[in-house]
């Protein structure tokens, strides 16, 4: 109906173009009604919206003759969006086929008006009426969970006595909280099988899929109490969605910027299933909120680097949804360490083993550049923290500006390889993280391609410390933070560059490594006096 009702719109338009009008047009696009009040005559649309306030003004604007290209930004909803684009498709389409011949497009608008068969089905009751609409509409671009839901949060409102102000209260929160995802290029969908999993027990066998949020609203609904108060229930939506909005900016729940959940994004582009996690402690307070951040960070990079979660036996959806309901019943420090005592250790101390191998033989060719970058990063961040008691966000060290250097030169020239110790091992040592640091750009293209002994002058203008450190560790007085931290993390200054030093260097970064995402004390100690346990590798 909407699309037929935008064809009559762009066709009046059209025709005016060419000083042709048609009033059969105008009496498709607006009508003579009466008031229910009066009685009297009123003007009026012959197709109005019922759900989206947003796409509703957008459409009488269009009927109106008041939209102009100009007024796009106006209009902020998904349904809105796609009410231009099928604006603009039907526009398109009647330039390409009707410029300059207006008496073809009136036989065309005469075609869609005579010949379109619109059928009208009646069901002796909603419940009937609802089994008809779902059915209809699964075919072709099918109903979304979501829409189903929403139809049937719609068809528990209309039972009320109140209905028509409990109908313009929920379509009122509908579209705030579709507006809500929306300005985040967010799906509804998503964000609904976030909350049900983090909110309620689910089976989680198939990991939940989204196809199956709607068959659970109609199993759980009314006994959780939700199409008994479809207002309050979406109240709670959009309480949730605002915490939802906020960790998908990397922020806390009182808004303020959380470094971890930012290091997530840059982690994990597209994983969001620990959104279940922070979903179901989103009322923890902020200090242990940022905790759980921090233990998230480094769980899923433990996934990512000994990639456990391509295991059969690893489900990370079906373990969240364990933890969530664990989590939600949190209130204070000491329950929040025994869930992190529970939960997350077991799986810390399983990938131990695994992590330091990985590091062990890290290359530039076994992970993708994007997290070869991270991990490089978050090294160079702890170590200069450890350093200097501060450190830089992530990223600084990340920014396009710094690249990842190979010390021994990738390109080896027949120079560089005859003074290499190992010739024929040149390439495989070359690929080695040991071998690897990170350079401001205008240094590396001054060095690249250089020996050792001529990179040295760049790297002592670096800013980056690992970097520096390579050629000029510093020594600071006697027994001083810095001379502790680089003692403690075994930071070394090399005179020559050989096998046997990329060995050594590699080693040295696999050691800090475990520090950088282990979880002993100086970064969050977890652990009582009582308990040996710790996860220092």
């Amino acid at each position: 109906m909407t699309t037929i009702f935008l064809i009559f719109c762009n066709i009046r338009d059209f025709l005016a173009n060419y000083t042709e009008e048609s009033k059969t047009l105008e009496t498709r696009i607006s009508g003579l009604s009466q008031n229910e009040n009066t009685g009297e005559d009123i003007s009026r649309y012959r197709l109005k919206l019922q759900y989206s306030s947003d796409a509703a003004s957008l459409l009488e604007a269009i009927a109106g003759k008041s939209y102009s290209h100009k007024d796009r930004n106006n209009y902020s909803s998904e349904s809105s969006e796609k009410i231009l684009e099928a604006y603009d498709l039907i526009q398109d389409f009647l330039e390409d086929h009707f410029t300059d011949n207006p008496k073809s497009l009136k036989k065309f608008s005469s075609a869609i008006t005579n010949r379109t068969k619109l059928i009208r089905i009646e069901t002796p009751n909603l419940k009937n009426a609802f089994k008809v609409f779902e059915t209809i509409n699964d075919r072709g671009v099918g109903l979304t969970s979501v829409d189903l839901l929403k139809n049937h949060l719609f068809i528990s409102v209309s039972k009320d006595s109140k209905n028509n102000i409990n109908w313009n209260k929920l379509n009122q929160k509908w579209d705030t909280l579709m507006k809500m995802l929306y300005k985040h290029r967010e799906a509804p969908s998503k964000f609904l099988r976030y909350y049900i999993i983090s909110h309620y027990k689910v089976n989680t066998e198939n990991s939940f899929p989204e196809e199956n949020i709607y068959e659970w609203f109609i199993k759980e609904g009314v006994k959780q109490g939700i199409f008994n108060e479809p207002l309050k229930f979406v109240d709670e939506l959009i309480s949730t969605c605002e915490y939802y909005c906020l960790f998908l900016q990397g922020k806390n729940v009182n808004s303020s910027d959380n470094q971890y959940l930012q290091n997530i994004k840059i982690l994990q582009r597209k994983t969001t299933q620990h959104f279940i996690l922070l979903l179901a402690g989103k009322n923890l307070n902020i200090e242990l909120f940022v905790k759980l951040s921090l233990y998230l960070e480094n769980l899923l990079f433990f996934y990512t680097i000994t990639r456990s979660s391509r295991r059969k036996d690893v489900n990370i959806t079906r373990n969240f949804a364990k933890w969530s309901r664990k989590l939600r019943k949190v209130v204070n420090e000491e329950e929040f360490i025994s869930f992190i005592k529970e939960c997350f250790l077991p799986e810390f101390l399983s990938m131990k083993s695994e992590f330091k191998l990985t590091f062990e033989e890290l290359t530039d060719s076994t992970i993708g550049k994007p997290r070869l970058r991270y991990i490089l990063a978050k090294i160079n961040q702890y170590i200069e923290d450890k350093v200097y008691g501060n450190s830089k966000i992530l990223q600084w060290y990340l920014n396009k500006n710094h690249q990842i250097e190979h010390i021994l030169p990738k390109s080896g020239n027949t120079e560089v390889v005859e003074l290499f110790d190992k010739p024929n091992e040149y390439k495989s040592y070359v690929s080695k993280f040991g071998n690897l640091t990170l350079l401001e750009r205008t240094i590396n293209t001054s060095v690249s391609d250089k020996c050792y002994q001529l990179k040295k002058m760049g790297y002592q203008e670096s800013q980056i410390f690992t970097t520096k450190s390579l050629v000029n560790k510093p020594d600071v007085g006697i027994n001083t933070q810095i001379n502790r931290a680089i003692e403690l993390l075994e930071i070394q200054q090399f005179d020559d560059w050989n096998s046997k030093t990329i060995d050594k260097r590699q080693q040295m970064l696999t050691n800090v490594a475990k520090r950088v995402w282990s979880l002993e004390a100086g970064n969050i100690d977890i652990w009582d006096s009582e308990s040996q346990e710790d996860i220092d590798f």
